[in-house]
């Protein structure tokens, strides 16, 4: 039954693809408009960004990944085909995500898939309170995360009836503010947050391309899914950034530059400005047959690590920022493999999760991006049905597609 349902989810939005041009028998037609096949194509892509990162997230010696796993154009469980563990440069060898096997996400892609959820029981409408007490509920009552690197140590085991789950520094300060504040609401609920600089926390918004009625209402109702966990200026300026070039590729059908390219004219924001400068500069370093980068074996994982500065956070080594998590080097990188590989989405999440470090943040962001510029098509049909969340989305996606016409809805979906 689960099969079923997995090949079911890819063949209803590959087939999405070629339903505009006549490709399929009449039939076996999708009854979809164009905007809802981005839409799903682009979350679905997110989700396969961060799957095929769990095998080897937060390794951070993409030299090793290549001599003892090859290339990861499948999925493995967490350090498969390495001992079990990745070197999180930094934090020493673990398991960094015990009771995960392959096809499972990482937290990048699990808060996401609750704010689909939310969105469903919600009747297709968003509150940032709404959203912020189901997501607290899923953790604080429903037990999500319960079993994490740090609760169990590095033997990876999970007790029972405890469920895996990456808890992030960001959201444990902010867990801690709440049990001082629990009945917190808005912008006191938001001044809760963390001030902590991760671009996981500007990822969770792919959901709302389901419901949103304007560029800005997508905006601002993504901007505050960063209140979840993060208060910090660089997340909340990639949320917007992100948001506003989401909402070309999927509502307006632009290409992939120009989406971006309008975004950040649209904010003026400098450190927006900065990091897509950085990216396209390094892409036209990487493909230019006349420079040396792009004659090294290890190209892409030269151009993510030049891409910030070397963070000494006072642990046992320091981590090259480019491939860690903080916003000023993920964001770019992120953009880098989006704009190098554009024309495939499979290539860019392989040379993504092939690179390491937070792999996971980059790869929902490159899925979410080329998803919906490439569209269902470009999905590997392996990779949507081997997600193990792939039957509980198809269904969550069909139900949200039959509220989004209502009241808060969009109603072109």
């Amino acid at each position: 039954r689960v099969a079923q349902l997995r090949s079911r989810t890819a063949l209803l939005v590959i087939a999405s693809a070629r339903v505009a041009t006549g490709q399929l028998h009449p039939h076996l037609t999708v009854s979809m408009s164009s905007s809802s096949t981005r839409a799903k194509a682009s979350f679905l892509g997110s989700l396969c960004g961060d799957a095929l990162a769990l095998g080897g997230h937060y390794e951070y010696d993409a030299k090793k990944i290549k001599q003892m796993v090859g290339s990861y154009t499948d999925y493995l469980g967490p350090g498969q085909g390495m001992g079990g563990a990745t070197h999180g440069v930094g934090w020493g060898s673990h398991n960094y995500h015990p009771g995960k096997v392959a096809g499972d996400g990482t937290d990048a892609g699990e808060i996401a898939t609750m704010l689909l959820e939310y969105l469903v029981a919600s009747g297709g409408k968003y509150t940032f309170d709404g959203y912020e007490r189901y997501w607290r509920d899923q953790i604080m009552v429903h037990g999500y995360g319960s079993c994490n690197f740090q609760t169990v140590g590095r033997d990876g085991s999970c007790p029972p009836n405890s469920k895996p789950g990456y808890i992030n520094g960001g959201t444990r300060r902010t867990l801690a503010a709440l049990q001082q504040y629990p009945q917190a609401t808005g912008e006191m609920r938001k001044g809760l947050a963390a001030n902590v600089n991760c671009l996981v926390a500007a990822t969770h918004f792919g959901p709302l391309l389901f419901v949103a009625t304007s560029e800005e209402r997508l905006v601002d109702d993504a901007v505050s899914t960063v209140y979840l966990s993060h208060n910090n200026p660089d997340p909340i300026a990639a949320a917007e950034f992100l948001a506003r070039t989401m909402w070309r590729l999927v509502h307006e059908g632009k290409d992939l530059e120009p989406a971006l390219n309008e975004a950040a004219a649209v904010m003026n924001n400098d450190f927006i400005n900065e990091r897509l400068r950085q990216a396209r500069e390094k892409v036209a370093e990487a493909t230019d047959p006349s420079r040396a980068l792009s004659k090294e074996e290890f190209c892409d994982d030269l151009a993510l690590t030049s891409l910030a500065r070397l963070w000494d956070v006072g642990k046992s080594e320091p981590i090259k920022v480019g491939k860690a998590s903080p916003t000023e080097g993920a964001l770019p990188g992120a953009l880098y493999f989006a704009l190098k590989y554009k024309d495939s989405l499979e290539a860019a999440l392989i040379a993504n999760a092939n690179c390491g470090g937070d792999s996971a943040v980059r790869g929902l962001v490159i899925g979410m991006l080329l998803g919906a510029s490439q569209g269902p098509a470009a999905l590997p049909e392996r990779w949507v049905t081997g997600l193990t969340v792939a039957p509980h989305v198809a269904q969550l996606m069909e139900k949200l597609e039959g509220l989004a016409g209502g009241p808060g809805g969009n109603p072109e979906l």
